[in-house]
């Protein structure tokens, strides 16, 4: 294998090997399915400029090993500069334009995906559609904006400081698609402001888009993604992640049980109330992590790590991918769900949020009654 790679990249043209950044994305076209090999020789040659332009402007498996391969220039010192701009032929101000963003899910699990087409006249049709991926549309809304007042529009819908990032028209189209189904299979009515949303969303790709997060090459061993995942916990510091916290009820029960296991005599004992908080706060994250509850939460923080590489880095961005494989490695009896600090720091986050919201003092319910039970 390693011997046929060498071959390849010895059968590369001297000047294939050296190829600008302007003639790179031609290049990865032409070579078909040797696209990759001729981004590994790039990777080799220590062509960063062409390597950069593929990671930024490619698509597709060979735009995943350019990503691959800015991290390997990376760890060998090379300056690696932003990907050039690259020039598009014909009348931007006469063809209409199509674009799209993605805003994390909030607190509720609600993801924002945002069309817009914009015509030569500098009309710009938006639509602003709400869905919690599963379940369907949660609200739609429709309507003409020029520029100025659709940036203004997308910052207003960004909550929690999150900002919108930027996503296929294709794949924005395929999530709401997605989720008209829903409402299809559970006989829900969809929100009234579609009927006027269709030049938003056709066409739907014909074949299935990977989540635009997937494609970004980020990937870690075991080894660095159990040493990443002990700190995921510090992930909830994120805008993305801190304000997402376990169902009130679920808080609330667990602390009706912390009252009764510490009793009215062991109320002011430190020790013991950090003690049976603990060991509540482990069985809480346990049961409440469901296997259903942790995929779901697994395609809210692939959602989450686009905004993160985004706003962020890659760096942390890894920190998530840490997180997400801990999480479904997680088991019943193996690798339970309280030993992943991002899934533990749910319920650490809700005690601490009480504790404030009493002026630093958290209220246990404890009575005598059950306690002499």
């Amino acid at each position: 294998m390693v011997n046929s790679a060498k071959r390849e990249t010895a059968s590369l043209d001297e000047a294939l090997l050296r190829a600008p950044a302007s003639e790179a994305l031609g290049a990865i076209a032409s070579s078909g399915e040797g696209a990759i090999a001729l981004v590994e020789a790039w990777v080799k040659a220590s062509n960063a400029e062409a390597v950069a332009v593929v990671a930024e402007h490619g698509s597709g498996p060979s735009r995943k090993a350019a990503r691959r391969g800015l991290q390997v220039l990376g760890a060998r010192g090379i300056k690696i500069d932003a990907a050039p701009r690259v020039a598009k032929l014909g009348a931007a101000s006469i063809e209409p334009v199509t674009e799209a963003w993605l805003v994390p899910p909030d607190q509720q699990g609600i993801v924002l995906i945002v069309i817009a087409n914009r015509s030569g006249s500098g009309r710009t049709l938006s639509g602003f559609f709400y869905l919690r991926s599963g379940f369907g549309l949660e609200e739609v809304s429709i309507g003409e904006l020029t520029g100025g007042k659709l940036k203004d529009a997308l910052r207003r819908a960004a909550s929690l400081g999150l900002e919108p990032v930027a996503i296929s028209p294709s794949y924005a189209r395929q999530r709401v698609a997605e989720e008209r189904k829903r409402h299809v299979e559970s006989k829900v009515p969809e929100p009234l402001a579609l009927v006027s949303a269709g030049p938003l969303l056709e066409p739907v790709p014909e074949t299935p888009e990977p989540h635009p997060f997937d494609v970004e090459g980020l990937e870690l061993s075991d080894d660095d993604s159990l040493e990443l995942a002990k700190k995921s916990a510090g992930l909830h510091a994120l805008p993305e992640f801190r304000a997402w916290l376990p169902d009130r009820t679920v808080v609330k029960e667990m602390l009706t049980e912390v009252g009764k296991d510490i009793g009215p005599d062991q109320a002011e004992n430190p020790e013991r109330v950090n003690e049976v908080m603990g060991g509540a706060i482990r069985a809480a994250t346990d049961r409440y992590f469901t296997p259903e509850r942790r995929a779901g939460l697994l395609g809210l923080m692939k959602d989450s790590a686009l905004s993160v590489l985004s706003s962020h880095g890659e760096v942390r961005a890894l920190e998530v991918v840490a997180a997400m494989k801990s999480i479904e490695a997680c088991g019943l009896i193996t690798n339970p769900a309280h030993e992943v600090p991002f899934l533990r720091a749910f319920f650490e986050k809700a005690v601490l949020t009480l504790a404030a919201q009493g002026g630093g003092r958290l209220s246990v319910p404890i009575t005598e009654a059950e306690a002499a039970g």
